[in-house]
């Protein structure tokens, strides 16, 4: 109810819109009988999540009005990049417009206000709004065609106006486009065939005749006008620095064709060795990883930096839900139209002959399917090889694997890190001439450390640098999603913050993963196999699901000590504490798994077989911490009578105190004072 509330304030865009029928959107026919005060509840909840800004939700009259700055909603967003391509293509400026076109489509997701569609606001503005958005993003389907041919890209326009016209066969702009297109690729017949196909569609449905544009452009084919192909005809290519965000954003090139982003590449030179030794090694090579660790990047680089003779493709997926015809996408970022169908055998047919680099970029989600059409291509195309990044493998038989990890904060001989030179480069991109002083040096690594070397988080937390100091970063990143903001245009990233790219990884876990996950978070420095068995929730099988979350680098797993160590990156730890639905539920569970160590270790006889000893709690020590400081808010006597089992085990434990360091601080916490607290 809260989310149509907002929608309803959203889709006014701008415009008051009075209790009456804000009530309407929100309940329904379900409105409760004290419907004033129900709403000025939202409303006020509203208000707080918009940091309790009155201005941005103001009353006016007798309803409210939520006034957004321009670019904060993906609406507007979408709606300023499809009038900005339509400027661009009119003043002749196909690539750019092609460009922003793709741009305004990836921001689509699903049906507009689709909150809207179960409450009682079934007519009026949500309708209004909803009819509007959809027919937009038709004309900016045919725009992006026309842009793709009035830039020479005939075959690419073509491959994605076949899907078009099936989906809304009675718009003729769209048989135009393609026949047009049609005809620019030397298929003259084709394109005739497609005319007689919407006559005859035309006629048999609606039994009218094809508009004058139609007609027209079936004589001017049949006469071989030569005013109907380009000049000079070129291949498409993104404008330099461009993201390429689009859901099948594919270029076509070899080697140093692709774009690189225009920031410089930081501490992944061995990274990228190591990729390169893979896939000459294997034709599957899966780069996992982290969500904001870099992924992407590492691939493209590859790609910018690549010698070797074949094409290169890059095909984004990170938009694409499981039901899109994958292999339909993937066939039109490689410019291989001619397709009968979607399945993988066709897509295998029409490559038959390629050879070159495919690189499936954000497979995480779509991970069987793209396990399906992999193994088709390298069966059927033998000069394919196909690189994915993905946060989980594909479980493939053959399929070389390239982890890659948050950049350490120390390099081999001590000196500072790749992490620390890439939030130093980045800072000095957005202060020209910082020269760091005394105070700076020892902020960095600090900083470094409580954003767990995340590439992602680190660029994020430099462009803070242009507006805040070092220190007041290092201070608010106990509210991190708050202070990184947006990221850049041009980034490699297909999340537009760091909470969503955390997010994507939580959200799609399955529900027994995520609720032992949101049990997990409360760990500090590491947890065993044997604590997570003792917090995880009534029927979760443990070494199943945390399994899993290994696999997805939603936890990472240290096999090197006895017993194995797991870890939560602190900044997935910050967002599932936020998330969780429990929260105090969880923090009870692991104070309680602390009291229970310490209550076993304590009353173990010598000759009692086992792995508890006063060495298990040393090991324990940002835990044991946690969970009394967790006591003493709660139960204090509780938190004493643990403090005392302590020195039963172990008397230098409370003799010399308990050091709350860094890793003992809450999730998401700022890194620890110059002087560590003790118990």
């Amino acid at each position: 109810m809260p989310r149509r509330l907002f929608t309803a304030l959203i889709a006014a865009d701008g415009r008051s819109v009075s209790d009456d029928r804000l009530v309407d959107a929100t309940w329904g026919s379900d409105a409760p009988l004290r419907t004033s005060a129900a709403l000025q509840v939202y409303v006020s909840r509203l208000r707080l999540s918009l940091r309790g800004d009155r201005q941005q939700l103001e009353r006016r009259g007798s309803g409210y009005a939520l006034r957004l700055a321009p670019e904060t909603t993906d609406v507007t967003r979408f709606t300023r990049r499809i009038e900005e391509g339509r400027q661009l293509l009119a003043a002749g400026s196909a690539v750019e417009a092609a460009h922003g076109f793709g741009e305004a489509l990836s921001l689509w997701r699903g049906e507009p206000f689709a909150d809207l569609s179960s409450s009682g606001l079934s007519s009026g503005q949500a309708v209004a709004a909803r009819t509007r958005l959809l027919e937009l993003r038709e004309v900016a389907l045919e725009e992006q065609a026309a842009a793709r041919l009035a830039m020479g890209d005939a075959a690419g326009a073509v491959s994605g106006l076949r899907a078009a016209v099936t989906a809304s066969p009675y718009r003729e702009r769209r048989w135009a486009l393609l026949a047009l297109g049609l005809y620019r690729c030397g298929r003259q017949v084709d394109a005739l065939a497609t005319m007689r196909r919407v006559r005859k569609l035309l006629a048999d449905e609606l039994g009218v005749e094809p508009g004058i544009e139609l007609r027209e452009l079936e004589r001017r084919v049949l006469a071989q006008d030569p005013h109907l192909l380009l000049a000079t005809p070129a291949r498409a290519t993104a404008p330099a620095g461009s993201g390429g965000n689009h859901s099948w954003a594919g270029r076509r090139g070899a080697g140093r064709g692709h774009t690189r982003p225009l920031s410089t590449f930081v501490g992944r030179d061995h990274d990228l060795a190591v990729l390169a030794v893979a896939l000459d090694r294997h034709r599957l090579v899966t780069v996992v990883g982290p969500a904001g660790v870099g992924k992407t990047r590492l691939a493209v680089e590859h790609l910018a930096n690549r010698t070797e003779s074949g094409g290169s493709w890059l095909v984004r997926l990170a938009d694409v839900s499981p039901g899109d015809a994958l292999t339909r996408g993937v066939a039109e970022a490689l410019h291989a139209e001619e397709l009968s169908g979607d399945a993988p055998a066709d897509l295998v047919r029409a490559l038959a002959g390629r050879a070159g680099l495919v690189v499936l970029d954000n497979c995480e989600h779509l991970t069987d399917a793209v396990a399906e059409l992999a193994l088709a291509l390298l069966n059927g195309c033998p000069g394919l090889r196909i690189l994915v990044t993905s946060r989980e493998p594909l479980g493939v038989d053959g399929e070389g694997l390239v982890p890659i990890h948050q950049l350490p904060l120390l390099a081999g001989d001590g000196s500072p890190g790749p992490a620390v030179d890439l939030l130093m480069d980045r800072v000095r991109a957005v202060r020209p001439g910082w020269t760091p002083n005394a105070e700076d040096l020892a902020l960095v690594p600090r900083i470094c450390a409580a954003l767990d070397g995340l590439p992602l988080a680190l660029e994020l937390a430099a462009a803070r640098a242009r507006v805040l100091g070092l220190k007041e970063i290092a201070e608010n990143l106990g509210d991190r999603f708050r202070l990184l903001g947006a990221v850049p245009r041009g980034s490699t990233t297909s999340h537009s913050t760091l909470h969503d790219a955390i997010g994507w990884s939580v959200e799609a876990l399955a529900s027994a993963e995520r609720a032992l996950l949101f049990r997990l978070w409360p760990f500090e420095g590491g947890f065993s196999l044997d604590a997570a068995d003792a917090v995880r929730p009534t029927g979760t099988p443990t070494i199943d699901s945390l399994s899993t979350l290994v696999s997805r680098s939603v936890v990472i797993a240290d096999t090197t000590t006895t017993p194995a160590r797991y870890r939560i990156l602190e900044t997935l730890r910050a967002y599932c504490g936020e998330r969780d639905p429990d929260p105090a539920g969880s923090r009870e569970k692991h104070a309680r798994w602390v009291r229970d160590l310490v209550a076993r270790c304590a009353n173990k006889s010598p000759e009692q077989p086992g792995i508890l000893t006063a060495g298990t709690l040393a090991r324990e020590l940002p835990n044991l911490c946690a969970g009394i400081l967790h006591d003493l808010k709660h139960q204090p006597e509780v938190a004493m009578r643990t403090v005392g089992m302590l020195r039963l085990v172990n008397p230098r434990l409370t003799h010399q105190g308990i050091t709350r360091s860094r890793r003992a601080q809450p999730p998401g916490g700022a890194p620890p004072p110059e002087s560590p607290t003790t118990l």
